[in-house]
């Protein structure tokens, strides 16, 4: 009998110490106590202006001359006709050479065109 007494008062002397003593779980902070704020290093992002150059594939300096080559080229060959997409001088070329028309030469040229372009650079500081 006194050792129920003795296990059912240590028991209830534990119980109590657990439920009244114990303090609410609490994680670790990713910075110091002490400071307010974590210190992270500051990104900035900023303009750049970069050009590139919007070449023209028709109006290049020897457009004519490549598409006449080409149109006598296929016309050799016995090749239907097909246009060609780049347009201007390039397919002036193409039909003179590919119809057996007298070499005309170039007659434009466009100079290429630099055009702006601005992207975002972002770094850390």
């Amino acid at each position: 009998m006194k050792k129920i007494i003795m296990a059912s008062v240590v028991a209830l002397a534990t119980t109590t110490g657990l439920l009244l003593g114990n303090q609410p779980a609490q994680a670790h902070r990713r910075y110091d106590y002490y400071r307010p704020y974590p210190l992270y290093p500051l990104r900035s992002c900023y303009p750049v202006t970069q050009w590139f150059v919007d070449e023209d594939p028709a109006y290049h300096p020897q457009a004519y001359a490549d598409g006449y080559r080409q149109g006598s080229q296929r016309a050799k060959q016995g090749k239907a006709y097909k246009p060609r997409t780049a347009g201007g001088e390039f397919a002036r070329g193409f039909d003179d050479g590919f119809y057996g028309r007298e070499f005309a030469g170039q007659k434009q040229i466009v100079p290429n065109v630099y055009k702006p372009y601005t992207r975002t650079d972002c770094g850390w500081f």
